[in-house]
């Protein structure tokens, strides 16, 4: 018999439950390879993976899921849940700002380094490793499914509820660059965080010098128009009256800032004096660009002429055909947006959340659809002996059965369907070997030392193994199959070749990465 401490062993219970997730992988890139499995099957599967299996997959895992044995773990496992999010999201938007990533994938890698696959994979995993020593057997089994459960329930929470998945059509609305336009490089100060700093360090800087220069120039302004006995004398000193044109001149710049100034006080100002200031500013001109602005002015003083001869029965038609919604008749507009809003969130995966979570934690509600003796809930059982709705529970748990293999499937087929440009230069490549590390070794570095706090602290019992092990392993999953499947309905054709890549990248670095956590883990127990 081996030992379960041997390296043998805990490679073996790493990479067989992985086995067959990269068969079903494997299943989609050929049938789509062999045109059994064409992109419109593929979009229509990920409707019917979205709006019917995942739900039924979520309600199946939920309801059972919390008993008096495991009620307390759920808030550490939470937080740690949150805390992987999170450090996943600032990786992320830092590895989005100092690699190179194209325009339609800022927002995908961002969800693409917070959200990881808390579903099926790692499931499959814990009730491998848990059948075997140092875990009891079927009960361990069953107590590390519903942790896991845990963590696909904050998941579900980030990703449906609060709008990760929502977020990924940023990357495909109309005015969002694609295919070879999505490739150009762009500056640091172009990308989010890089234009906010840009624009409070490096502007701040420049308004105050553009200040320093605007008083340089009113001074020689003032001292260029003086009162009015200067003004008159002033044809009388033409070396002078060089030497202050110039000078003026030289910073064209200023010109805009410090007319606005100056308009701001002709009002208290003598009329000459107003004369003398349009008469520097005109002379201090080029010559060549006074004939530019006369000729600009003409052709807009035309076109708006054209403008205003314009029918007036066009803009009316345009007002009275403004579509208003249902809701902006029926309420004030306030409400209406707000309805609007909130209606974004409203979809099938939110409404079974809101439904599964109280019946699994109401014992009267959920004994209607499974057995909840063991979490102290009442004993109702129809003539078969079953809960009086056990057959929805059969039913939804037949029917989200169909969720992970239809996704891995999906995910196969990007995969062959993605186009790999000639040049592998242009790939993101720092960026996706960046997301990878973040997700495969940093995440898993942190979750092993909070977990490792939270013992020591008492959060989470030191002899409860299978909590210790999930909050390790689930710590370190790549990302989840459900960014491909929703960003499938958003983006156009090849809009997921970015995407498909990283997954490549990640799972195929997840066969040692998972083995090695998972073998730590165990080490750790």
């Amino acid at each position: 018999m081996i030992a379960t401490n041997s390296a043998g062993f805990l490679i073996y219970e790493g990479v067989m439950p992985l086995l067959k997730t990269y068969i079903a992988i494997f299943i989609g890139y050929i049938v789509a390879r062999t045109g059994l499995f064409p992109p419109a099957a593929s979009r229509s599967s990920s409707q019917l993976t979205m709006n019917v299996a995942l739900p039924c997959l979520i309600f199946s895992n939920i309801v059972p899921a919390f008993t008096p044995s495991n009620i307390s773990a759920i808030g550490p496992l939470m937080l740690l849940a949150v805390i992987y999010i999170l450090v996943g999201f600032a990786s992320g938007l830092i590895i989005r700002e100092i690699c190179f990533v194209p325009r339609n994938f800022w927002q995908g890698i961002i969800i693409a380094a917070g959200m990881s696959n808390w579903g099926n994979l790692p499931t499959s995993v814990v009730q491998s490793v848990t059948a075997h020593a140092p875990f009891n057997g079927t009960t361990d089994v069953e107590l590390g499914v519903s942790f896991v459960s845990i963590f696909t329930m904050v998941y579900h929470i980030f990703f449906w509820v609060f709008g990760a998945a929502a977020s990924l059509q940023w990357d495909f609305l109309p005015d969002i660059p694609q295919g070879e336009a999505a490739m150009r490089r762009v500056k640091w100060n172009e990308k989010p965080i890089g234009g906010l700093l840009y624009r409070w360090l490096y502007q701040r800087t420049q308004e105050e010098e553009r200040g320093r220069k605007t008083a340089a120039f009113l001074g020689k302004m003032k001292g260029f128009i003086g009162n009015k006995e200067d003004l008159r004398s002033k044809s009388r000193n033409p070396l002078e009256q060089e030497k202050i044109e110039e000078d003026i001149s030289s910073c064209p710049e200023m010109l805009e800032a410090g007319t606005a100034r100056i308009q701001q006080q002709e009002e208290s100002v003598d009329p000459d004096v107003q004369l003398a200031r349009r008469v520097s500013k005109i002379s201090a001109l080029p010559q060549h660009q006074s004939q530019f602005n006369s000729a600009s002015a003409s052709h807009t003083h035309s076109h708006n002429c054209s403008e205003t001869t314009l029918p007036l029965e066009e803009n009316l038609d345009s007002t009275v055909t403004h579509d208003t919604s249902k809701w902006e008749r029926l309420f004030p507009s306030w409400f209406a947006k707000a309805i609007k809003s909130i209606s974004v969130i409203i979809t099938p995966v939110t409404i079974t959340l809101a439904i599964a979570l109280p019946v699994s934690v109401i014992q009267p509600l959920k004994a209607l659809f499974t057995d909840a003796t063991a979490s102290g809930g009442p004993d109702w059982t129809g003539p078969d002996g079953s809960p009086p709705l056990n057959f929805i529970m059969d039913t939804v748990t037949f029917v989200g059965g169909l969720c992970i293999p239809l996704s891995l499937i999906i995910l196969g087929a990007s995969f062959a369907r993605m186009s790999i440009p000639k040049r592998l230069s242009t790939l993101p490549i720092p960026a996706m070997i960046m997301v990878t590390l973040s997700k495969e070794v940093l995440v898993p570095v942190v979750g092993i030392f909070l977990t490792q706090t939270f013992v020591n602290k008492g959060l989470i019992p030191k002899d409860n193994l299978v909590q210790r092990f999930v909050a390790i392993f689930l710590s370190g999953t790549p990302t989840a199959n459900s960014q491909l499947v929703v960003a499938n309905l958003y983006a156009p054709e090849g809009g997921m070749d970015t995407l498909t890549a990283f997954l490549v990248v990640e799972y195929t670095f997840m066969f040692i990465s998972s083995t090695a956590l998972t073998a730590v883990a165990l080490l750790l127990l």
